[in-house]
């Protein structure tokens, strides 16, 4: 077998896991870039931050949808991957602390990105969006552990090193900003009851899928009664 392509993976989340005091929908992403790609992407952001006069992708800070939307369609065209845990707050089991579901969720989301490296051949360190609390070292050697647990889904041999950092300094967690937020606006209803499907939809072929099946695959609910159903998903859409 040739050496695998070297990769990294970043982390980012979107949303808030309080119980009935935060978002309905809390979205965990992880983008998966290989290392020859990144330049371009680099250079997409770079002309994004140029033409919006921003210092940042963030695009839970840049509000208007036509700024959105030209993020989104710019870095459409780059070479990325990425794939999304989703919880459904409203409906989550009483006696699961914060912690606890986001180590779940965080699970649930490696064990899929380890399917994607092992089976393109690839091999990649993990970059966290730091919280720059005591939580990131928590998180880290939860996901050392993870990784070296025999007994799971995690093909644990594709992954190398593992940290934390902030956005601004690692400007490539902007992407996974990006695509966690797509995917979390296609979820949220807004003030007015919308959701916004077209920037999930605008980057619906950089979703994980295992032959068309993206269900599961890209697009992981934490529980299966938490998809929601077709006419729940159009009845309340101002765009397609």
């Amino acid at each position: 077998m040739e050496n695998p392509k070297k990769s990294t993976v970043y982390i980012d989340e979107a949303g808030d896991l309080g119980w009935n005091k935060g978002t309905r929908w809390f979205i965990i992403t992880a983008v998966i870039v290989d290392v020859d790609d990144e330049k371009n992407i680099r250079k997409s952001l770079a002309q994004i931050k140029a033409r919006l006069n921003v210092h940042e992708v963030h695009m839970r800070k840049i509000k208007e949808f036509e700024r959105r939307a030209y993020i989104v369609k710019t870095l459409s065209s780059e070479n990325f991957t990425y794939i999304n845990v989703l919880i459904d707050t409203s409906k989550l089991k009483q006696g699961l602390t914060p912690i606890v579901l986001y180590n779940y969720s965080c699970r649930y989301l490696l064990e899929r990105v380890s399917w994607l490296l092992r089976d393109t051949n690839r091999h990649a360190d993990i970059v966290l969006s730091s919280r720059g609390t005591s939580r990131d070292g928590e998180l880290i050697q939860y996901i050392q552990r993870l990784i070296s647990y025999p007994d799971n889904e995690v093909a644990s041999l594709v992954f190398g090193n593992i940290s934390a950092t902030s956005p601004l300094c690692w400007e490539m967690l902007q992407l996974a900003d990006v695509c966690a937020t797509s995917m979390f606006l296609c979820y949220e209803e807004r003030a007015y009851g919308f959701r916004l499907p077209c920037f999930a939809i605008a980057l619906s072929k950089h979703i994980y899928k295992r032959g068309a099946q993206a269900i599961k695959y890209g697009i992981k609910f934490f529980d299966d009664n938490m998809k929601p159903t077709k006419d729940e998903l159009s009845s309340n859409k101002i765009c397609s």
